[in-house]
Parts: structure tokens; sequence; C-alpha cells
């Protein structure tokens, strides 16, 4: 356990200004009455403002791969700030830059070959949608703009990534939304939408897209933008082998992109450094994020093809530039920190020991499930791994909104000093690659007495 410096005996007077802040995603009046204040991590842990430390679960979003307090990566950013903290992004680009978008280049799967930067996984998203309608645009093909994505996913929270992500609650106070986006199910085994069962359904939730994009006329149809592995408050989903093969194929054939959003899956959350290696599929767009700093820096980016890119290049008065950009974009100081947080990904040892320590939360996982009735699944790659709550587990029936278990089990888990992902059914766990085995233990036993303990009380 780190060395707790002296806790703050000062709330509200030191964190007065809780009160004029809204925290993500809360209700900021029961969060005032419990809140959650982070002063400090080191390694897989963090400390609150009360003094009591955390295991970090959850890498603070899926972003903070190699742990908190990396050092190699603080000196890193530290050297860069020492030489230019923003580097006039409207005219020039900087060294970091150029040198994170060839290693990016060198590591993502397939031809892609030209890095486009964001601040954030919602900007790379826009950036992607954009994208998309201006190539078809600019090569003989204007009527292409729908963009196709999936119910129960998440792209973000600009108007454009929220129009693609498929959670109503995220989404109704915002509506109406720009047109063109469409949505089909996703692929839920478990619990499939179509009420098959796999293999035999023979993956129908790949083969709707085809009648979707032939229903709404090929001509129309720009994108399809899916996530490796889902991850919201809407649900964990990861999709049978050949999914995204199918996609694939549909795709090329309707001359429709597919846009890979791996801000959450990539740099080795699944396991392999990202999703479309662990599906051996290559798409035409993809986005990253979160990992790509290692979580100590706002960056993120948009990879595509060549000849994607060739659609942009041109004289000035061509006028076929991609006309959009952020002023954090690219920053010198943020790529500075992605170099050093790759390096250590792909030229350490935090893949190969994400790999190793994500079957072994697997393996704790499923013991948890098999003693638990309420635990009605486990699933997942590498170290992005969840449970999903049921009240009957052969029935694979939920708990109902009054009475739901995983919001418990996730307040009591944290109670008791781990953080995870908590929607109102799945709780997922994304610790750092960097975890230990001792840790991987500690995190699956501080569950498993959780669920003991929720148990208890729980009137379901």
């Amino acid at each position: 356990m780190p060395e707790a410096t002296d806790p703050s005996q000062e709330f509200p007077q030191r964190h007065a200004g809780l009160a004029n802040l809204l925290v993500e995603f809360n209700q900021m009046k029961s969060f005032m009455d419990d809140p959650l204040i982070i002063v400090e991590g080191d390694g897989v842990r963090v400390r609150d403002h009360t003094g009591q430390w955390y295991i970090d679960g959850l890498s603070a979003v899926a972003a903070v791969q190699l742990g908190h307090r990396n050092q190699a990566i603080i000196a890193a950013m530290t050297e860069q700030l020492n030489k230019i903290a923003l580097a006039l992004p409207l005219y020039a680009a900087s060294e970091p830059a150029i040198d994170l978008a060839r290693r990016l280049v060198e590591i993502t799967p397939g031809p892609l070959t030209h890095v486009k930067y964001a601040s954030g996984g919602s900007e790379a998203n826009e950036a992607a949608f954009k994208v998309a309608r201006q190539y078809h645009s600019q090569t003989g093909h204007p009527g292409k703009y729908k963009i196709i994505s999936r119910y129960r996913s998440y792209h973000g929270a600009t108007m454009g990534a929220l129009a693609a992500s498929g959670g109503a609650a995220r989404k109704l106070p915002y509506e109406p939304f720009p047109t063109g986006f469409l949505k089909v199910h996703p692929p839920d085994c478990y619990r499939c939408p179509f009420g098959l069962s796999y293999p035999e359904c023979d993956v129908r939730c790949a083969e709707i897209v085809d009648d979707v994009i032939q229903a709404e006329g090929p001509e129309s149809v720009a994108a399809f933008i899916a996530e490796p592995v889902s991850m919201s408050t809407d649900g964990f989903i990861a999709p049978p082998p050949e999914y995204f093969k199918i996609l694939r194929d549909i795709c090329d054939r309707h001359n429709v992109l597919l846009i890979f959003d791996e801000i959450i899956t990539g740099f080795g959350r699944l396991g392999e450094l990202f999703g479309a290696d662990v599906y051996n599929t290559a798409p035409d767009m993809m986005t990253l994020g979160k990992g790509l700093s290692g979580g100590y820096a706002p960056l993120a980016a948009l990879m595509m093809t060549t000849p994607i890119a060739e659609a942009f290049w041109g004289d000035p008065t061509d006028a076929v530039h991609f006309n959009g950009g952020h002023t954090y974009a690219g920053n010198p100081v943020a790529c500075a920190a992605g170099l050093e947080a790759i390096s250590q990904i792909v030229e350490g040892r935090a893949l190969a020991n994400g790999q190793t320590q994500g079957t072994r939360l697997r393996t704790g996982l499923e013991e948890l499930a098999d003693r638990y009735d309420q635990i009605g699944r486990v699933d997942g790659h590498g170290l992005l791994q969840g449970i999903e709550f049921v009240r009957d587990k052969s029935a694979r029936t939920q708990f109902p909104p009054a009475r739901l278990l995983c919001r418990k089990v996730g307040q009591t888990a944290k109670a008791n000093g781990l953080i995870g992902r908590m929607g109102d059914h799945e709780f997922v766990l994304a610790p750092p690659l960097t975890s230990t085995s001792d840790e991987i233990d500690e995190m699956v036993a501080i569950l498993d007495t959780s669920i003991a303990e929720s148990l208890e009380t729980f009137d379901g």
C-alpha cells in the first residue's frame, strides 16, 4: 500500500468549489452527499480526500493503461514542456506529433497510413463522420452520407458522436439530432435481440447490416461504426469471432467505410494491441484515445487508409483538404506522453503482462459466476472483463429498475476499496496493464466480499 500523505480535513472548506462543478454523468445533489475527490494515485491505486485508498479497477476510464504516477511518462512530458507546449497548430506541426504519427502507422493493423489528431474520443469520432462524408463527396458519391451504428453503443458526448450512440438515457435530453444516423441491434449472444442462438443463428446480427444498407439504398450510406467490445451503462457486449469479418465483406460490397471505435479497446486493453487484431479485421478508419497517452494528457487520433487520405490531397485552389481541427489536437506534450506510453506497451512488458493478467482476471470472475446464482455471464477480452447480474440465471431475466443488484454491489465494492464500471446490470473491470497477480486476486476477492455483503441485505 502506498504511504499516505496527510488527508485533507477541510471539506467542505477546502473543496467548497465542488458546489460549482458538474461531474460527468452524475446527479450532483447525490454526489455532494457522498463525494469522491481523488487527490493522488500510485500504480493501480488512488487516494481520496479522506485518506482512503482504492484499487482503480477501471484505469480511470480504461485510459491509465500503465498505472498512476508513471515516472517515465511524466519525465517525457516534462522534457517536452521545457521545449514548447503548443506549436502553432494552425500553421505548423511539432516533432512529437510527427514521431507519434509514424509510430502509430507502424503498430496499427492493416493499411492505416494517415493520422488526424484530436483532443478526445468524441472529437475523433466526429472527425471520422466528417471524413467519411467528405471522402465520398470528393470521390464521386456525394449522396453517401448516412452513418450506421448500433444500439447500446457509446461513441461520445458531442452531438454527432451522441447521435451515433445507442443509449436512450444519454440522448433523449438533446434530441432531435442531425439527420443521417441509423441503428442496428448489437451482437449480444447472451440476450439475442432476434431470439436466436449462436452459432445456429448464422450471425444474423451482422447480416442484418446488409439488409439495412440495401433498404436505405447503398448510394446513401457512407459508413458503419462499431466498438470491437462495447462498454457503457447500456451494456457490455463482445461479439462472436466472425462478426467483424462479415461486416468487412458487407461494407466492401456496398462501398461503405468500416470504422472501428477503439477509444476504449486500443493499446492492449483486449490482450492484443487493438480490437482489430483480436477480430482479425482491418477497418478503413480507426479512432483512438484514452490509452493513447496512457491517460496522462488529452489525446486522440483518427487513422485512415491511403485511398481515403488521397481524396484530401490537392493544391490550395482544389479546396479538398479536411476542413476541421481543434486547438489542442496533437499537442506536443500529449504526443510526448503518447510516444512513451506506446513504447512501454509495445517494447516493454505491459502488453504481455496484460495478456497474462487478463486470463487470471477472467478465471477469477468465472469462479465467482460458478458460486453465485446472480451472475448470469462473464464476458470480455484481456483486461476488459465484465459480469452481468441476473434475477434468474436459467431464464436470464434482469433485475427491475427499482431493484438493481449491480448498483448495490458497485457501491459496496467502492466502500470496500475497489472502483469498477457500474451499470444497471453489468459490473466491468478494466485495470491497468501493469497490474500484478496479487492485485488482480485482490480485486476479485473484494468483489467476492462485496457481492456476499450486498446479498445479505438485498431485497430482490
